[in-house]
């Protein structure tokens, strides 16, 4: 029975040395206790316009005499307000224009292969210079011509508290922080709302992070903080202790009350 004793309580506490090796595994970006980092100064706005970058995706519409025919494509006017066009050739070329909206990559060397104009550099330019660029080359041929561009594949990735990771795509330029988190699903049961955590790429090889605390009415300021592409939100949590313990050390306590079960009906 000696033996026996001692058999339960070694299993018991190498069964909790295992459980506390992965508790809290799952969170990520800690900062180590007497660090020297420093949070950087939260900007309500981008300090620059988007930058286009390799691995980006965009699309632009073009026409000519300032974007005349896309306008009427899009609008649906009668036919006399267009030399006597019926309304089928209308609805056909209003479908032409829409899918006509190719998208173009740009590559690891910066440049993206457009029609007309051939491989063009991109990479580091924001979306009106870009604009004004094509602008300029398509002149040479064409009057007056019209360029709009839109990124396709804008988006944030952000770990809401404790659970599944979204990326969530950015349909418009001013997003806000708590727009994103309510895409996301909110803040979850466990996470900390006074302790978020915004990574914003401003080089190659570097970040700015920036802690936002919305646990109170004066977090409103930051919670309307514009979000960039490829910025990282991750949101720290507060485990449950008892209940992640539980759950590491249950299927181990199950089989160890079996086992004394066993040995209880055997034993004479």
């Amino acid at each position: 029975m000696r033996d026996l004793k001692l058999f339960i309580f070694v299993g018991i506490s190498i069964v909790l040395l295992n459980s506390c090796a992965n508790f809290n595994s799952n969170i990520l970006f800690k900062i180590p206790k007497k660090s020297s980092f420093a949070y950087d100064s939260i900007p309500l706005e981008p300090e620059e316009d988007f930058r286009l970058a390799p691995g980006d995706r965009f699309n632009f519409l073009f026409g000519t005499n300032n974007g005349e025919k896309i306008i009427l494509n899009q609008s649906g006017v009668s036919s006399e307000s267009l030399n006597g066009q019926n309304n089928s050739q209308l609805n056909q070329m209003r479908m032409q224009n829409q899918n006509n909206q190719f998208t173009y990559l740009v590559r690891q060397d910066g440049k993206a292969n457009l029609p007309l104009l051939g491989d063009l550099v991109v990479a580091g330019k924001t979306i009106l210079a870009l604009e004004n660029e094509i602008k300029t080359l398509l002149s040479e041929n064409y009057i007056r011509p019209f360029v709009q561009i839109r990124v396709t594949n804008q988006r944030v990735i952000i770990f809401p508290g404790k659970g599944d990771a979204q990326v969530v795509g950015l349909s418009n330029a001013n997003t806000s922080l708590l727009e994103v988190i309510a895409l996301a699903g909110g803040i979850r049961d466990e996470a900390r709302s006074n302790s978020i955590r915004l990574m914003r790429k401003i080089s190659p090889t570097k970040r700015e992070i920036y802690k936002i605390d919305l646990s109170t009415i004066e977090g409103l300021k930051d919670a309307q903080m514009i979000v960039q592409s490829n910025d990282y939100i991750y949101i720290d949590f507060k485990p449950r202790l008892a209940s992640s313990i539980l759950q590491e050390i249950g299927p181990w306590l199950s089989l160890i009350t079996t086992g004394l079960l066993t040995y209880s009906i055997i034993t004479p």
